[in-house]
């Protein structure tokens, strides 16, 4: 059998553009590369393997994606802005661009599960650890496209321009869904243990990454015994963990920064999938810079949404008995979560944003261009903030975290509860209060909620907003929750008179609602079922209409 020429080609520009971390492997020359002596060496697999894992989603797909949920402000025009306020149609580029890519990392994956056997000379238990490395990246890749657009074409091999597969009808979400819950199952099967991955293999799939991803893709479709099932295995391996530097002040904002890097830090177990990013490797962002730039409008800023899902004295701030004060910047964050001070900006704290001050006093929504970083909300994200990197440009190096051990026992109490367990607080403690425990925050007592008339379902999703913040996810909870309404209410920032007088005239031109609030965006629309899925990408849907009819309300 010959190498398809033009995957190899492509394999050999992803390893030259993308730059698949160098700790992976030492490269062997490209000019060695022909249809005649690839696929012999573990050399090969593991250069094909990297170009698979190539496709983990990075800073522009991940952290960008905060901006089709409310959690962020962005002031400028953004393609995830226009879809999370309902204002796109089916032949935006982003659309097909999330299409293409899957299914390109898809072919890739195929390909090398169609071939890897061929290196009959390597031993064949660290083939089948490459294989399961492959069948894990094409899963993920189905994650995404079952997620975003529900039924999609099911493509197990690589295809060819005559292949009556290139242009056959969608396949069934449910069916696809279970068999990607047993696509992951069958790849940790195949994968390493966490433990057991070298210092320079770090970033590549674990079985623990694998039941961990099943863990969040059967709570998001409501496989709840898998959920729990697989969230448990992670657990119970006892290898990963939350991160803390023994301080819970800075443990939470220390893990997004260098300092905390599970790639840079070996004490950070809790990183189970990851971005990395290198500059040797030529691979950097730009996410420190653009939420503190120096001397214009941070990219994303936290919207009011965001700011108020935080507990103040272990209650909502709608609870009077909260103690709840916004009448300052200051007072704002008292009493508050601990995790609010370490996600976003807090008087008289280090920031980047701007170069004559590195302390932090006031929000800036207007003035002079040198005057430092301007926040269209009135707040700025912390999380995620290297500050050494927001002068350099495209620098950034912070790893990207994909799946953290937090999440993992944030999906095993949602879906425990979700099938109906009866919670106990044991369960909580298990998750929910190592969370906050780890910054000192109240501990959830399910008496407590009782007795303030909270709701334990709600106080869980409330967890996992403000522990996932600036992490991705956000859209989907919202639309698995079926909470799309949310998606067509107003964007708003901070209360006028919260600002000192010098700031309020640039948003005197600005709606307040009734409390006072700056009133940023209007005219957002969800309309269901419409836009609980994505539309088929028009320029799919011409180059093969079986494809058709398109999903509901985009027809």
């Amino acid at each position: 059998m010959k190498v398809n020429s033009k995957i190899l080609i492509g394999l050999i520009c992803v390893i030259i553009l993308s730059g698949c971390n160098d700790s992976f492997l030492d490269r062997i020359p490209l000019d060695d590369l022909t249809d005649e002596t690839y696929w012999k060496t573990e050399e090969h697999l593991i250069l094909a393997a990297n170009a698979c894992i190539n496709g983990l989603r990075g800073k522009g797909t991940s952290v960008d994606m905060e901006m089709l949920g409310d959690n962020v402000v962005r002031e400028r025009s953004a393609s995830y802005k226009n879809i999370g306020a309902g204002t796109f149609t089916s032949d935006l580029s982003t659309i097909n661009s999330e299409w293409d890519t899957n299914y390109n990392g898809i072919r890739r994956c195929n390909h090398f599960l169609e071939n890897y056997e061929r290196a009959e000379k390597v031993a064949p238990e660290k083939r089948e650890r490459y294989a399961g490395e492959a069948r894990f990246m094409r899963a993920y890749h189905y994650v995404y496209l079952i997620n975003f657009f529900g039924d999609v074409p099911w493509v197990t091999r690589t295809l060819d321009i005559s292949d009556s597969e290139l242009y056959g009808a969608r396949e069934d979400k449910e069916k696809l869904v279970d068999w990607v819950l047993k696509e992951l199952e069958l790849s940790s099967n195949q994968l390493p243990y966490a433990k057991d991955l070298k210092t320079t293999e770090f970033g590549r799939p674990s079985k623990e990454a694998a039941w961990a991803l099943s863990s969040r893709f059967a709570l998001y479709h409501e496989r709840w015994d898998i959920a729990v099932s697989s969230a448990e295995l992670v657990m119970e391996t006892g290898y990963h963990e939350l991160y803390s530097n023994g301080n819970p002040a800075t443990s939470y904002y220390e893990m997004f920064t260098y300092a905390g890097n599970a790639s840079k830090n070996s004490k950070n177990k809790e990183f189970i999938l990851t971005r990395v990013f290198s500059e040797d490797a030529k691979q950097t962002h730009n996410l420190s810079r653009e939420l503190q730039v120096p001397n214009e409008e941070a990219r994303m800023a936290p919207s009011r949404s965001l700011v108020d899902a935080y507990l103040c004295n272990g209650l909502p701030v709608t609870n009077p008995a909260s103690g709840y004060n916004d009448k300052t910047y200051v007072t704002l964050f008292d009493g508050r979560d601990p995790r609010l001070e370490q996600t976003v900006l807090k008087r008289a704290t280090k920031w980047g944003g701007n170069p004559q001050n590195s302390t932090y006093y006031q929000p800036k929504l207007g003035g002079t261009a040198l005057s430092g970083c301007r926040t269209p909300s009135g707040w700025y994200f912390r999380k995620f903030v290297e500050i050494s990197a927001v002068a350099r440009y495209n620098k950034d190096m912070n790893d990207i975290p994909l799946i953290r051990y937090a999440e993992v026992l944030l999906n095993w109490i949602e879906a425990k509860y979700m099938r109906g367990d009866q919670i106990d607080q044991t369960d909580i403690n298990s998750s929910i209060n190592l969370l906050r425990g780890r910054v000192a925050a109240p501990l959830m007592i399910l008496a407590d909620l009782e007795s303030n008339g909270m709701n334990l379902r709600d106080e869980i999703r409330r967890e996992r907003r403000v522990e996932l913040a600036l992490e991705g996810e956000r859209y989907f909870d919202i639309l698995r929750w079926k909470q799309g309404k949310l998606l067509s209410e107003d964007v708003k920032g901070i209360r006028k008179a919260s600002l000192n007088p010098d700031q309020q005239v640039f948003v005197d031109d600005l709606p307040l609602d009734e409390d006072g609030n700056i009133i940023l965006m209007t005219g957002r629309i969800f309309v269901e079922p419409k836009n609980y899925l994505w539309p088929v990408p028009f320029i799919q849907t011409q180059r093969n209409p079986n494809l058709l009819p398109n999903n509901p309300g985009w027809e």
